[in-house]
């Protein structure tokens, strides 16, 4: 499992797994609470007004690109309560980029 830390390259995820390629859903289930930590980390710097940085951004945008090739992913084969995690996780990080974008916009 790899862990995301604030000197990593925007590349890395929460756990390693690569988009598209995942066979185990029980990895699935390691990276749900992995990243909702993460997204949880950012929202509270957003809080706090603090600035989100450039590499956490990325790294919110590269799990977007991670759930939709899992989520539309054919031949994994995901319950409904997993799929449903994972659904809840991409709006979980499409709110976090509005408030993101918000506070970004107030700060001009």
């Amino acid at each position: 499992m790899l862990t995301y830390g604030s000197d990593s390259s925007s590349q890395d995820c929460v756990i390693d797994l690569p988009a598209g390629t995942c066979e185990n859903t029980q990895e699935l289930e390691e990276y749900i609470p992995e990243s909702t930590k993460k997204l949880n980390s950012i929202a509270e710097l957003i809080s706090r007004g603090e600035k989100v940085d450039r590499d956490t951004h990325d790294w919110m945008l590269s799990q977007v690109d991670f759930l939709v090739e899992t989520v539309g992913n054919e031949s994994l084969e995901l319950n409904d309560e997993l799929r449903s995690s994972l659904l809840q996780l991409l709006l979980a990080i499409a709110n976090l980029n509005e408030e993101i974008r918000h506070h970004a916009s107030l700060s001009l």
